[in-house]
């Protein structure tokens, strides 16, 4: 009885994750008047990205593969424009459309792809509520009636701020759904990341053993780990030079870990904020670390030269795989923390004026 029990538990969640297993997954497409030799998709196997391709011939075309487990993909062709991210599953796709109106093709075949558009629709209809109102603030504004602005700037408000609990409703939803995993990790932040551990802890246990379920348990652990008041991670990691840089050694100052990219327009723009407070408070105490998420050295180093940053730079030159940035679940830049004398967080995300005043307080 117990043996049947755990056969019906395993049937009935595989079940909800695709219509038809099989050993790999068969992609057939057909795009009525795409006019391309070649058609490409992005996926991930065994850990790593794989871009394989496929002949196109009348608009038709076929992928064959295996994924270690239903994840997004990119199907894409730089010539006819083509982007579509989905979910691609080991089972027997369709992906249909026409090339005159590539936002509207169609993918059956997967239960997993199912929930994913399910939960689409609910975020753009959302959006577009939000446009909506905020179309309809801005004309207010221009013909003077303040108080319809206002008015109309508060639903878009409202409606923009309920995306987040779209997903996290869609997740206590769809327990056993794979797409759960990656709107939780959308939906979990730092702010209301023991909110998340507890969504996360009535997942299915089957869906909280794939390699996506580990990686957001490690995320929200972590997440848990970097707050205020808690001991600041320790690690080590190559400056510009190769020599291994430790955060151990800023032990006895202020050190602000910032997390930043050269590619990154947000933390470029922070930049002289920081060269400014940095020059006033480095003979107090205050000091900067940055971990840069670049994973071009020549890049990074140009960006460091150009924003005439003198305080210590790391990288392992890993982009979002940095493990720093891993280790203290870093999915946005720019992002940092404020580290006392004794190793503790004393704060997070403190940028312009709140970084500023901060500093104000501390060593004025």
């Amino acid at each position: 009885m117990k043996q049947l029990l755990v056969i019906l538990s395993v049937t009935l969640f595989f079940g909800c994750q695709s219509q038809q297993k099989q050993e790999g997954f068969t992609l057939q497409g057909n795009i009525n008047g795409l006019d391309v030799p070649y058609i490409y998709m992005k996926y991930t196997l065994n850990g790593e990205e794989q871009n394989d391709s496929s002949a196109v011939a009348e608009g038709s075309f076929t992928f064959k593969g295996t994924v270690d487990e239903p994840g997004m993909v990119l199907l894409y062709s730089p010539e006819a424009r083509l982007q579509k991210v989905f979910y691609l599953d080991n089972t027997s796709m369709r992906l249909e459309g026409s090339a005159d109106s590539l936002e509207r093709i169609n993918i059956s075949g997967s239960a997993v792809q199912d929930d994913y558009e399910a939960l689409e629709a609910q975020i753009m209809k959302n959006r577009e509520q939000a446009i909506s109102f905020y179309e309809k603030s801005v004309k207010a504004g221009e013909e003077g009636d303040s108080a319809m602005m206002k008015e109309y700037e508060a639903r878009f408000e409202e409606f923009y701020n309920k995306e987040p609990e779209i997903r996290k409703q869609f997740v206590l939803a769809h327990p056993n759904s794979i797409v759960s995993i990656n709107e939780l990790l959308n939906y979990a932040n730092p702010v209301n990341y023991a909110e998340a551990r507890e969504i996360f802890a009535g997942l299915h246990a089957d869906l909280k053993a794939t390699t996506k379920g580990k990686e957001l348990e490690t995320y929200l652990t972590n997440l848990g780990l970097a707050q205020p008041g808690k001991p600041a991670l320790e690690f080590s990691q190559q400056d510009t030079a190769g020599t291994a840089v430790s955060l151990a050694s800023y032990k006895g100052k202020y050190v602000l870990l910032e997390f930043w990219a050269s590619w990154c327009g947000p933390c470029r723009h922070e930049n002289p904020n920081l060269r400014s407070e940095y020059q006033k408070y480095k003979d107090s105490g205050f000091d900067i670390l940055g971990v840069s998420l670049d994973d071009n050295r020549e890049r990074w180093l140009k960006a460091i030269e150009k924003d005439s940053l003198g305080w210590m730079q790391v990288s392992d030159l890993k982009g979002w795989n940095n493990e720093v940035a891993k280790q203290y679940s870093i999915r946005a830049i720019p992002a940092n923390f404020l580290i006392d004398p004794d190793g503790n967080i004393v704060a997070r995300d403190l940028r312009g004026e709140a970084l500023n005043e901060k500093l104000a307080t501390l060593f004025e």
